[in-house]
């Protein structure tokens, strides 16, 4: 009997227990289905962004691709379906309950601009300006201008996947057109990869050096084009590095290296400056040589022209941050790079332009001729040399393994 009692006090504490779990289940259904209860067509009272997260935020007037929007209004559940500029946003990624709804605006490019978002949902239907912005491709250039032909080299850029260059067939309207006019080549390519901010492509086996790249889309309608260069070796400086340099010290003729010593990055097919070792805080490491002045154009128009050279920068030595005294500070030390014997040096901080470390890979950098002889402007004909000064200026000694090749004069634009 003892045993019996304890079996039905079991049964009965279930019992109980599930009653009240059935109680429970049936109360928070009933609170789900008020919070998305829909009594007639949607409203819209305000559209916000997500990230806004103030106490009162700010009503949007307008909106940007790929941005996540909170939708405020009454009867905005049930969405059967939601369009801007006639672009349909994905149901699947829509939360929407009576009073808020939340929703990404599509990264796509509309066929015509309406700037109306319309919301339907099973009970009716309605529309609102709103405008979102289309934004505009650009191409930077060549990640690595040097690349050996054959080599993949990434184009760098802005909104790449939003006007056709993902669109391989022969019938897209964006192309790609690499052309060599002294010897008559011409190829077209297509991207092997693609996202926002940078396109794949392959350098042709065939594919003369001093080449154009020209790059060809469609934005509403509208042509563009942009053209960059393929390896100037015809701009180049100091070429590989030998003959009558007029080096100022033995320091400089030592950084000279053809990338065959253990751990140098392979050659571009120039001899290049490897600077590698540790160096006291606030030491003052300098070299210079120089060639006979042969620009002439850039002479009379130094501000249309950069000098461009390829960096790299073993992984485990990535560029210093100078901080106070960089780019954005009192450009007091760090790596500075001067033309022509010019008393105001150029610092070379690529920290402050978002390249820290390039992980063993040759990477295309430039600065503006007329900031780098600002005091001097190179005369044709005359001698004009190249001052290469390492300063560390932060408060500890920098251990560090980068190199740099490739010193050449080139247009800003083709």
């Amino acid at each position: 009997m003892k045993f019996k009692n304890i079996k039905y006090i079991g049964c009965g504490l279930i019992t109980v227990l599930t009653v009240t779990a059935c109680s429970d289940v049936v109360n928070y259904s009933d609170s789900l289905e008020d919070v998305f209860a829909s009594n007639g067509a949607p409203v819209i009272n305000a559209i916000y962004d997500v990230q806004d997260t103030a106490s009162i935020p700010t009503p949007l007037t307008g909106g940007l691709l790929n941005e996540m929007l909170r939708i405020s209004g009454e009867n905005l559940s049930y969405v059967k379906k939601v369009t801007f500029n006639g672009l349909d946003v994905d149901l699947r990624s829509i939360y929407a309950e009576s009073k808020n709804s939340y929703l990404k605006v599509p990264r796509k490019i509309p066929q015509s601009v309406t700037d109306t978002l319309v919301y339907e949902t099973e009970k009716g239907i309605v529309t609102r300006s709103f405008p979102v912005s289309i934004p505009k491709m650009s191409v930077t250039g060549l990640r690595n201008e040097f690349a050996m032909k054959g080599d993949k080299v990434q184009v760098s850029g802005a909104n790449f996947d939003l006007f056709g260059f993902n669109d391989t067939t022969a019938t897209s309207k964006a192309t790609i057109l690499i052309t060599n006019v002294d010897s008559g080549y011409t190829q077209q390519i297509k991207t092997d990869s693609i996202t926002e901010e940078y396109m794949g492509i392959a350098i042709p086996k065939k594919c003369p050096e001093n080449s154009l790249i020209t790059f060809t889309w469609y934005e509403m309608g509208v042509k563009y084009t942009k053209t960059i260069p393929y390896k100037m070796t015809k701009d180049l400086m100091f070429g590989n590095f030998k003959g009558d340099l007029g080096w100022w010290n033995d320091w400089g003729k030592g950084l000279v290296s053809d990338g065959t010593a253990s751990g140098a990055p392979a050659s571009l097919g120039y001899n290049y400056l490897r600077v590698k070792g540790t160096f006291d805080s606030w030491s003052w490491n300098s070299t210079g040589f120089g060639l006979m002045w042969s620009f002439a154009d850039a002479s009379a128009n130094p501000s249309n022209y950069v000098v461009k050279f390829e960096v790299n920068t073993n992984s485990s030595y990535p560029f210093y941050n100078y901080g106070d005294n960089g780019a954005s500070g009192a450009k007091n030390g760090g790596y500075d790079i001067t033309l022509n014997g010019s008393k105001t040096l150029c610092q070379f901080d690529p920290v402050s332009s978002g390249l820290t470390n390039t992980y063993g890979k040759w990477v295309t950098v430039s600065m503006p001729l007329d900031q780098m002889c600002i005091d001097a402007v190179p005369v044709v004909g005359n001698w004009c040399s190249l001052e290469f000064v390492l300063q560390p200026n932060t408060a500890d000694s920098w251990k560090i393994d980068h190199s740099f090749g490739q010193f050449r004069i080139e247009p800003k634009n083709y």
